[in-house]
């Protein structure tokens, strides 16, 4: 067993960079406890919606904040949990779209169509039934997503134990776990609407983190530090030559979420917000967990040979 004491060396890393790792650790947290209190805020990508349609005489457009206003009203007051109204397509703007996202019973129905004509001043035959509309992730999605994210962890930890140590394996396992548990928090404390695009998001961050740790003890592989044991100057080493392409695909996809916010329609905007805050978990994760969970871990593991080509050794100075 290494017998180094680190512990000096983890204070310092963590006085270094205590604004993230604290902010990391709130955010999960106070993520969990609104979890578990609240669950997820899901769409109908997840319960399904109801929809119906209201042609009026008129250009919907020309009064279409009203139609908003006031049907909401109505669909919350039979605790439809009204989402929004929609102009219909096909370019028939004198008809519109009413969703909500709870199922009412057909009395009910009937009563908010009743309501609704009456409100907008249509008859009551200009609006249509009710259709139900199946959700777009069923239960199937949730276990076809973990069992993607345990293969990722199973795939990256194997691979970094096999080529690095046990502390690079632990870093991968444990950088993965807290980062998917980051992103979950983001989603309770902000409310992200849970559907598709989520789960894809926590796919993806859970490749690109495995990928950023093993490219940060690639680099860290080859260095000249790890051949002397001054573990903390292979790991900034590293960490210098990786910390661009980290910051960069990370602000990459930042920018293209925003692009998508401000240009596409609001389905997209449910995967434009997931990427943008997948993106930060990313980078926090990335730049500040790895980091310190493979110090700490490198203290208990036990040493590989690490095998360093002597083109890619530096003498110290």
């Amino acid at each position: 067993m290494l017998r180094r004491d680190f512990t000096k060396s983890n204070r310092e890393y963590f006085k270094a960079n205590k604004i993230v790792l604290i902010s990391v650790a709130a955010f999960l947290v106070l993520g969990m406890i609104l979890w578990a209190a609240l669950g997820m805020n899901g769409n109908f990508e997840i319960n399904g919606y109801t929809e119906f349609s209201v042609t009026v005489g008129e250009k919907a457009t020309e009064k279409f904040g009203t139609y908003q206003q006031e049907i909401g009203k109505i669909v919350n007051s039979f605790d439809g949990k009204f989402d929004n109204v929609s102009i219909y397509g096909e370019g028939d703007d004198t008809k519109f779209v009413v969703r909500y996202l709870h199922d009412v019973n057909g009395n009910a129905e009937l009563e908010i169509n009743k309501l609704v004509a009456e409100k907008l001043g249509v008859e009551v035959e200009k609006v249509s039934e009710h259709t139900n509309v199946s959700p777009l992730v069923k239960n199937t999605d949730y276990i076809f997503t973990a069992v993607a994210i345990l293969l990722i962890l199973v795939i990256s930890t194997i691979f970094a134990y096999a080529r690095y140590n046990g502390a690079s394996a632990m870093s991968v396992l444990l950088a993965s776990i807290i980062g998917t548990l980051a992103f979950v928090s983001f989603g309770s404390i902000l409310r992200l609407q849970v559907g598709m695009s989520y789960f894809a998001m926590l796919i993806l961050l859970n490749v690109l983190i495995s990928y950023f740790a093993i490219n940060l003890f690639e680099t860290m592989h080859k260095s000249s530090w790890l051949m002397s044991g001054d573990y903390d100057n292979a790991m900034q080493t590293a960490l210098k030559a990786s910390k661009f392409r980290m910051s960069a695909i990370s602000v990459g996809l930042m920018l293209i979420g925003v692009l998508f916010v401000l240009l596409t329609s609001s389905t997209i905007k449910y995967m434009a917000l997931n990427l943008m805050f997948m993106a930060v978990v990313l980078l926090a994760v990335g730049l500040f967990v790895v980091p310190f969970v493979w110090n700490v871990f490198i203290t208990y593991c036990r040493k590989r040979e690490y095998k360093v080509k002597a083109s890619n050794i530096e003498t110290k100075q």
